[in-house]
């Protein structure tokens, strides 16, 4: 650092002058910058009105699709639950029916004896799944 720029430093540090000229700020005073004009904060302010329309804007589109997403979790818990309740239904008639085969076996296997109960069960209930055991 040469001589004047050194000198310059100095001047600048101590308060007396700034470099291009301007005066430095005294003790104790507050400098206050201009800061932006009126025009421009009038622009940042519409800027960022419209960048809360869009915002607004996106969250009601969001809106509208948690809206139909709702809709379809409820349409399909609906459909679940009519499906449980068939499934119970259907169980219970199954139930009900290998009860009556059951039955059916016993009388006839009473009546007609094993081979002859399993064979009539056979024509009476087709498809009826028999395990014999015997």
């Amino acid at each position: 650092m040469g001589k004047g720029e050194q000198q310059q430093a100095k001047l600048s540090f101590d308060g007396s002058k700034q470099k291009g000229g301007t005066p430095a700020p005294q003790p104790g005073e507050v400098q206050m910058d201009d800061g932006p004009s009126d025009v421009s904060v009038k622009s940042m302010f519409m800027d960022l009105k419209s960048s809360l329309a869009g915002i607004d804007a996106k969250l009601d589109h969001l809106t509208g699709q948690m809206d139909r997403i709702w809709a379809r979790v409820d349409e399909h818990n609906a459909r679940f639950e009519q499906l449980e309740s068939c499934t119970s239904e259907m169980e219970d008639q199954r139930h009900g029916e290998r009860e009556r085969l059951l039955q059916m076996e016993r009388v006839l296997e009473r009546y007609c004896g094993h081979t002859y109960g399993l064979l009539v069960l056979h024509f009476l209930a087709p498809g009826a799944v028999v395990v014999d055991f015997m």
